[in-house]
């Protein structure tokens, strides 16, 4: 980790609303869910116990299977949850039965008041708070995030190489050299759980695997792997044959694991997890979020906020609800609850990446929604 970057690194910041100097409580009401606090479900009664909540769009990266190389388009100041909306938001979902809220983006740490708003979320009763972070703008906010709530954070780490992150993320050797101070910063402020989240693309970074692996044991995180979904940019890489599945990625690391049966942990995520052999580093794993080759979906436990308050049941579907509208159109805590609901009701059992005949996923932005 040499060639620390300068301390007048500039920090990027979006242009969402500056914080408030306080937070006030949000709204209440007697029946906020309107159905007797009845379990927030969906139609096939899938418990809904996580919100990943986007709190921007922009980010200082530009990853090939996120975005073009001159970005997306991003969102105007009035169009963003200001942080009182945000942790409004959050309130409705924390008495409907949430009990984890992921920060993501974009890149979260951009947006001014990150900390204020972790702390607001905090607040309101939400005792598992994560945060998934491309790390180049951690090193100075890890330990406040952990101070404010944060207990679990994810970083995405898809090249240990400096010059290859210019292919893959279209930066260089200053981002990456942010990554790498972020990751220590992350160890220092002594988060609850660390992992390192990578996409392999095929003749890209699939020959990174295990030099991945053995750096995020080596630095307490678990490595875990996320296959290269047809969404956005990630479409076209798919037709360019990048695609690289973690069935043979597995088969690639059979050396290093264990052959116990992978694990899934309730409540988090779809991630399977298979322990290291012990002789290689006991008490390890590695983590196989498989999209393509072992659909999830019966399992799925989350919707998605995103920074403009849209809400969106599947990240496969550029269709959402905009709370944002209806909470500044004056509805109570009741009426917005109820718009949770009825936009659960219309949550569709799959993704339909590999239907015939269905390519709404091409359309969604994974900056845009929060991954």
């Amino acid at each position: 980790m040499e060639n620390r970057l300068p301390s007048s690194l500039h920090i990027l910041r979006d242009d969402a609303p500056s914080p408030p100097s306080s937070i006030s409580e949000p709204r209440s009401t007697s029946s906020p869910d309107g159905r007797d606090g009845a379990p927030l479900a969906d139609r096939y009664n899938r418990p809904v116990r996580y919100l990943r909540l986007s709190v921007t769009d922009r980010c200082d990266l530009r990853c090939v299977y996120c975005m073009p190389e001159g970005g997306n388009p991003t969102s105007e100041r009035a169009e963003v949850l200001s942080i009182e909306e945000t942790v409004r938001a959050v309130a409705v979902f924390r008495r409907l039965g949430v009990q984890t809220v992921r920060i993501t983006g974009g890149e979260p740490l951009v947006r001014r008041g990150v900390v204020e708003m972790v702390r607001g979320i905090s607040a309101v009763g939400i005792e598992d708070v994560a945060l998934s972070t491309n790390a180049t703008q951690l090193a100075p906010l890890a330990a406040p995030l952990r101070e404010a709530g944060v207990r679990r954070v994810n970083i995405s780490l898809d090249t240990l190489r400096a010059d290859r992150l210019l292919s893959l993320s279209r930066r260089g050797a200053r981002e990456h050299d942010g990554m790498m101070r972020g990751i220590e910063a992350a160890v220092s402020a002594g988060f609850e759980e660390r992992k390192l989240n990578t996409v392999l693309l095929r003749g890209l970074n699939d020959d990174e695997a295990e030099d991945i692996v053995r750096f995020a044991w080596a630095h307490g995180f678990t490595p875990r792997f996320i296959e290269l979904m047809p969404i956005g940019e990630g479409a076209e890489l798919f037709a360019q044959g990048r695609y690289f599945g973690n069935d043979e990625l597995r088969l690639r690391l059979a050396h290093l694991l264990d052959e116990s049966p992978e694990t899934r942990r309730a409540d988090r995520g779809p991630a399977r997890y298979v322990a290291a052999r012990a002789n290689v580093a006991k008490g390890r794993e590695i983590g196989f979020i498989s999209a393509m080759s072992h659909n999830f979906c019966e399992g799925c436990n989350r919707v998605r906020l995103s920074a403009k308050g849209e809400l969106r049941p599947c990240l496969a579907s550029p269709r959402g609800v905009s709370l944002r509208d209806r909470m500044r159109g004056g509805e109570d805590d009741a009426s917005i609850a109820r718009a949770v609901r009825a936009a659960l009701d219309g949550k569709e059992e799959s993704h339909h990446f590999l239907d015939a005949g269905r390519d709404d996923h091409h359309h969604v932005t994974m900056s845009g929604i929060g991954g």
